[in-house]
């Protein structure tokens, strides 16, 4: 069976932007089962509604039903609302299996051209069959009705539950072909939907004609049968999960001889005119409370919304929809995904149990790729608790909330745990400053370990070795040395005001303040900022000269040198925010310059000085730096290393 490895959705409902720029964008499984706790308003239903339109693709027909999810100028898009409409957006999704793995994907390029590999896709619509989409919205509808109606769940099976049943049988279509199409979804929507294209006699349907007899006492008979067929097949498993997994004391019925499908009524009180209608069927639910102390006529429950409480209801909607999960039919090479959106929302404490008891069996880990969000703390805790107790291994744990950019644009915030800012941004969200501060504290000092030389970060004990420097310390290093080499200190200038509340955050006797938290905020930008910060090492110390660096350089004569040199210190290019590269000044050894205009013999140069110092000398030799006349060039261009211009290696 294949499995999710990961999902990546781009400029896709709450989701903006590309994973490029905003990692949490890709959703990395890794083919296990999540447990997602998602904050309301946080992106958490995007991933989701991202999974249902991508599966359902696959069935989508013409092709431009697809395409107008991503297309800024139709109306029924799904795109990021502060995304620009030449801005790629779609949904790609990685799945892996020990025989191999397939990219699909569904993708407006910013040039406007799709690229989609799932419309009409096999393996895709084998994938749909298998899998199923549940949330709270689907288990509310079953309670969604007056005390004066009784219910009805045909525009709930049509909606949720249609486009998952295969009735093994295909429809003929107007022009007497057998279609292919065996779905319920498919049949339903012929039904529905083509009636309006029988022939017609003088503006009225011609009854006459081979199509509208076939549609009348052919088609819509058949589609009765079926569904009442299907009904029937699904009461047995739910009465199964009712009874035995959530321990009730009822059942239920769908009273499938009532499940009739009609078209073209006659009209009452005329003789011959009809109304070219379609009539829906009718679902109607009836549960029986099996209590052996009730006698018989008080055992019907004509209106099980009036009578059972919520939790009970919703277990009812489950129970159906867990009983059609089991008629699901597998294929090889495909795979089975269940992805429940705040399932358990509206069960009791008892109920919850039980649910999570079928969901975390091993019979359902086996069969299904799991994937279970939540806005609600304690589920997840609970749910967590209860995976953890069961499994080492399999599952993975994420938290998302609400966040912005830079520039202020909405989108999700997914901490990584092994992040110091990430942990730093999710107890922030949840107002524990001193915990946010700490970790900030942790962030600072490991991305100055990363941006500055080891000199800058530690000094030498003589009874404990290296010793990381103070913050206060490192702060000043990084200011000084990115200023020396070129960098714009500006944006982090503030660091150093915050020192004080990230040395001690218990210091401060305004934890709770939002002056406090305000600091935190300015801290966490700096840091992000500091974090796209790039450094390359272009080359270490070389004590054996092993490594030979050539500076080339022109006259004034015009006559193109070549000077070789090695390092004696580590050579570093930083990449500042607007992509320009600063490169460190190492003390140098300069071993010697050629004339390679006229092939001279190379001249020994043996000095050791600064990279800056040895340059300014060998433009002072080549007669092109006379006075204020410098001509010094960006080093960048000139330096090669193996054969390539640092300009090209600092990517």
């Amino acid at each position: 069976m294949q499995k999710i490895k990961s999902i990546t959705l781009r400029n896709f409902k709450y989701f903006y932007g590309k994973e490029d720029v905003q990692p949490q964008n890709i959703i990395d499984l890794n083919k296990n089962n999540l447990l997602l706790y998602g904050e309301n308003g946080s992106g958490k239903s995007s991933i989701y509604w991202a999974l249902y339109t991508f599966l359902q693709s696959s069935l989508k027909d013409p092709r431009s039903e697809i395409e107008k999810y991503f297309d800024p100028g139709n109306g029924e898009n799904l795109r990021n609302r502060f995304a620009a409409a030449d801005d790629e957006s779609g949904i790609v999704v990685e799945f892996s299996a020990p025989t191999g793995g397939t990219i699909k994907e569904l993708l407006r390029r910013p040039n406007g051209s799709f690229s989609i590999n799932t419309f009409q896709d096999s393996f895709v619509s084998r994938t749909l069959v298998g899998s199923d989409f549940i949330n709270y919205k689907y288990l509310s509808k079953i309670y969604d009705f007056r005390n004066s109606e009784s219910i009805d769940l045909f525009e709930m099976f049509e909606r949720e539950v249609f486009m998952f049943v295969d009735f093994e049988t295909a429809f003929t279509d107007h022009t007497g072909t057998l279609s292919s199409k065996t779905y319920a979804s498919d049949w339903w929507k012929f039904i529905s939907r083509e009636y309006t294209s029988l022939p017609k006699n003088k503006n009225k349907i011609s009854e006459r004609s081979d199509e509208y007899i076939r549609f009348k006492n052919q088609t819509i008979p058949k589609f009765t049968e079926l569904l009442r067929a299907f009904l029937l097949s699904i009461t047995q498993g739910a009465n199964e999960f009712l009874t035995t997994s959530f321990a009730e004391k009822f059942t239920i019925s769908f009273e499938v001889d009532s499940v009739e499908c009609d078209f073209n009524k006659r009209i009452t009180g005329k003789v011959r005119e009809k109304d070219g209608k379609i009539y829906f069927p009718k679902i109607p639910l009836k549960v029986f409370l099996t209590d052996p102390n009730l006698d018989e006529d008080e055992k019907e429950v004509k209106k099980p919304h009036t009578f059972l409480n919520e939790a009970r209801l919703t277990a009812i909607a489950l129970a159906i929809r867990l009983s059609i999960l089991d008629r699901r039919p597998t294929f090889d090479n495909s795979a089975r995904i269940l992805i429940l959106d705040d399932l358990l929302l509206s069960l009791d404490m008892s109920h919850r149990d039980r649910v999570l008891d079928i969901l975390l069996s091993q019979s359902f880990v086996d069969t299904y790729q799991i994937l279970i969000l939540t806005h609600d703390r304690a589920f997840y805790s609970l749910c967590k608790n209860r995976i953890q107790d069961r499994f080492t291994t399999g599952w993975i744990f994420k938290e998302m909330y609400q966040h912005q950019t830079i520039n202020g644009i909405p989108c999700p915030f997914i901490p990584e745990q092994n992040s110091y800012l990430d942990l730093a941004k999710k107890y922030l969200k949840s107002f524990d400053y001193p915990a946010s501060a700490n970790y900030l504290r942790k962030e600072t000092e490991r991305v100055f370990k990363v941006l500055l030389p080891q000199n800058l970060n530690f000094y030498i004990k003589d009874d404990k070795g290296l010793v990381v420097l103070q913050l206060d310390n490192l702060i000043g290093n990084f200011l000084k040395y990115f200023k020396e080499v070129g960098g714009d200190i500006e944006p982090y200038r503030k660091l150093r005001e915050h020192k004080d509340l990230l040395l001690n955050p218990l210091s401060h006797d305004n934890i709770d303040s939002p002056i406090y938290r305000r600091e935190l905020d300015s801290i966490i930008e700096i840091l992000e900022k500091l974090n796209l910060l790039k450094v390359h090492t272009i080359g270490m110390t070389d004590d054996l000269n092993e490594h030979i660096y050539q500076l080339h350089e022109t006259d004034s004569a015009g006559e193109n040198w070549v000077i070789e040199f090695s390092l004696k210190e580590t050579y570093r290019g930083i990449r500042d925010l607007d992509g320009t590269w600063h490169l460190s000044n190492p003390i140098c050894h300069f071993i010697s310059r050629a004339n390679v205009t006229h092939n001279i013999a190379p001249i020994p140069l043996g000095s050791t000085v600064k990279l800056g110092q040895g340059y300014g000398n060998i433009r002072h030799a080549l007669g092109i730096k006379i006075g204020e006349v410098d001509n010094i060039k960006d080093l960048k261009e000139i330096i090669i290393k193996d054969g390539q211009k640092l300009i090209e290696i600092l990517v």
